[in-house]
C-alpha cells in the first residue's frame, strides 16, 4: 500500500486535490453534479466542492468499505471506479460516466490509488449509521472529519453499514 499523501504521479491523494483536478471540471459540471444542478431538482451527487463530494460519494454508497461492498485492496470494484471505467455499469442506459467525455487514464489511476489508501478525507459520515462505519472487517467509528477513528469492534463475517454481518 502506498503512503496516504503521495501518489506515483506525484499529485496527492486527497480529496481536496481530487475535487479540485477532476471531479469539478469532469463531473461537477453545471448541468451534471454541481450544487446549481442539486439546487434545482434535489440531484443527489454534488462534485464540485469537496463537502459536497465527500457527502455524496459517502451517503450515495459510490465509496463504502463496508466488507460486503469490496475490499480498498481491490478498488476495481468500488462503484465508483465502475462507474467512470465500464460502458453502461449498472444497466442505467447512460455509459462511462462522465458520459460526454470520460475521465483520461492518469485520473482514473489516481482515484483508484486513493481508494486503495483509504480515501482519506471521506471514509466515513460520522452521522451516518450512527457515526460507525466498516474498515478491515471491523466496525470502527468515523471522526468529524470523515476518516476512520478507533476500532469498536472486530467481524467475523465482515461488515456492513457499520454493523457485523
Amino acid at each position: 500500500m502506498l503512503a496516504a499523501c503521495e501518489s506515483q504521479d506525484d499529485r496527492p491523494l486527497e480529496l481536496g486535490y481530487l475535487t479540485q483536478a477532476i471531479f469539478a471540471p469532469s463531473c461537477g459540471t453545471t448541468q451534471c453534479h454541481s450544487t446549481f444542478r442539486q439546487a434545482g431538482n434535489g440531484v443527489a451527487l454534488v462534485l464540485d466542492n469537496p463537502e459536497g463530494a465527500r457527502k455524496s460519494l459517502v451517503d450515495t454508497g459510490l465509496l463504502t468499505f463496508d466488507s460486503g461492498q469490496y475490499d480498498p485492496a481491490d478498488a476495481n470494484n468500488a462503484d465508483l471506479i465502475v462507474w467512470i471505467t465500464q460502458i453502461d455499469p449498472m444497466g442505467a442506459g447512460i455509459g462511462r460516466m462522465p458520459f460526454d467525455a470520460p475521465l483520461p487514464n492518469k485520473d482514473v489511476y489516481l482515484i483508484r490509488e486513493w481508494i486503495e489508501n483509504e480515501a482519506p478525507g471521506a471514509q466515513c459520515d460520522p452521522e451516518l449509521n450512527g457515526g460507525m462505519s466498516c474498515n478491515d472487517k471491523a466496525v470502527v467509528r468515523c471522526t468529524a472529519d470523515w476518516n476512520f477513528g478507533e476500532r469498536v469492534m472486530l467481524c467475523n463475517g465482515g461488515c456492513v453499514q457499520g454493523r457485523c454481518i
